[in-house]
């Protein structure tokens, strides 16, 4: 595969609490083929952490460039997700990389991942869909898809999806490469999003990029602002009948289909499973 030119952009609020896990993000980075520009924006209120934090990085990975960049004082609390658009957006309009990604900094997102998207994205672009992931959770031994903490039915729609509303699962039927086909799934957030240069000038130029503007396009998700930084283009000119552009690859497995690993994004931590572990007294598991 040819090798291509990354750009990431990584929010870390309290960079060193969770050091770990920004570690850990920014090594399934390191995995991807081609060159790698990353830059880590953190918290006003931890710009004392920045030698140390940048320090660390550095001597435990390596990219083309790594630069930890402390946000001003505009950007307080969730507001932080989106310090880094200023720079997105003029990469994009330069035309400087082939791909533009934005990571929360708690989500694995390795050479795997990047493969199936590239493998998927033109010939999706064709039917006005995007690849797209399933975040999960490892809690006692389960993958938890704590976002799609359901089970959907493809032949009828399924009932109290976002409070009342029921969801419709889109299908779209790919034979191709072991892939059965393709499905919407109800809730498309990923804890991040990847453009190429066509995409990335569809963002730019969308309400998806503005932190006030996107509101109205999540609708009656009412995402908080730090979701809305990785909307990317899954709300931008979605087809009718559809409520979102991402799909997830569905393989066989047994009598049934499940989302493959490569289609699956690591939220390194266990907070929501435990969460809904409490609540429903047993948790969904995609392994």
């Amino acid at each position: 595969m040819e090798s291509f030119k990354f750009v990431v952009f990584v929010t870390a609020y309290d960079p060193l609490s969770r050091f770990d896990s920004l570690l850990e993000t920014l090594r399934g980075y390191q995995e991807l083929p081609g060159s790698k520009d990353v830059f880590v924006y953190i918290d006003w209120g931890h710009r004392e952490d920045k030698s140390t934090t940048e320090q660390l990085l550095r001597a435990n990975t390596t990219f083309n460039k790594l630069e930890l960049v402390v946000a001003d004082e505009t950007w307080q609390g969730f507001d932080l997700t989106w310090a880094h658009k200023n720079k997105l957006l003029e990469d994009i309009r330069s035309k400087s990389y082939d791909f533009y990604i934005y990571t929360e900094n708690d989500m694995l997102f390795r050479s795997e991942h990047f493969l199936y998207w590239y493998q998927w994205k033109d010939r999706l672009k064709k039917l006005n869909l995007e690849p797209g992931f399933c975040r999960f959770e490892k809690y006692e031994d389960k993958f938890v898809p704590f976002d799609n903490h359901m089970e959907w039915q493809l032949n009828k729609p399924t009932k109290k999806v976002w409070g009342e509303r029921p969801y419709v699962v889109h299908k779209v039927l790919t034979p191709l490469d072991g892939v059965v086909g393709f499905v919407s799934l109800g809730n498309p957030y990923m804890g991040m999003m990847i453009l190429d240069q066509d995409m990335a000038e569809t963002y730019a130029a969308s309400d998806s990029s503005d932190p006030v503007k996107s509101f109205k396009k999540v609708d009656f998700r009412c995402w908080p602002i730090a979701d809305r930084s990785s909307l990317g283009t899954a709300f931008e000119n979605v087809s009718a009948g559809h409520e979102h552009r991402r799909v997830v690859p569905i393989i066989h497995s047994g009598s049934s289909v499940q989302i493959p690993p490569y289609a699956l994004l690591e939220h390194m931590d266990s907070k929501y499973s435990q969460q809904l572990q409490v609540q429903l007294n047993s948790v969904l598991d995609l392994s």
